[in-house]
């Protein structure tokens, strides 16, 4: 069963979810204006969960919708695809965070901030500079450099 879910807009072939623009016929990606470089199953993988923002979406679903067909015990390629897509995403747009993992359900695409995003711009705080030693003190005293005279 597919669900509508409010964040996601499909117009004219191209699917808006929050800062990403998907272009359905080019098979290109815009993360903020900037396009993003996926693979034909990095692509597909990624049209086929944000049709279905908010959801959760099994892997046999993902794979049946992908790479067609039944996904066989073992086979980890939804798992490792969804990796793949998830670095680029979030390295595209570090304070977000695209795809979630449901361990023993699946995979939901919704974009959020991320966790950590707001301490982590907080916690970025430049250290007060350390004070220059005006004093010979810290220096060591065994150091021996000869001089050579012409």
């Amino acid at each position: 069963m597919l669900r509508t879910v409010t964040g996601l807009r499909d117009t004219n072939g191209t699917l808006y979810a929050d800062e990403l623009e998907i272009r359905l016929g080019e098979g290109l990606v815009l993360v903020t204006g900037r396009a993003l470089t996926l693979s034909v199953r990095e692509f597909e993988l990624l049209v086929a969960m944000a049709r279905r923002t908010g959801a959760v979406i099994t892997r046999e679903e993902l794979y049946d919708s992908v790479w067609g067909g039944d996904l066989r015990s073992g086979d980890r390629s939804v798992d490792v695809y969804v990796s793949k897509l998830r670095g680029k995403l979030e390295a595209a747009s570090p304070d977000r965070s695209f795809i979630h993992t449901h361990p023993g359900f699946g995979y939901r695409f919704q974009p959020q901030p991320a966790r950590g995003a707001a301490t982590r711009r907080s916690s970025a705080k430049v250290a007060p500079k350390a004070k220059a030693r005006t004093d010979a003190s810290h220096r060591s005293r065994n150091l021996h450099i000869p001089t050579i005279s012409a």
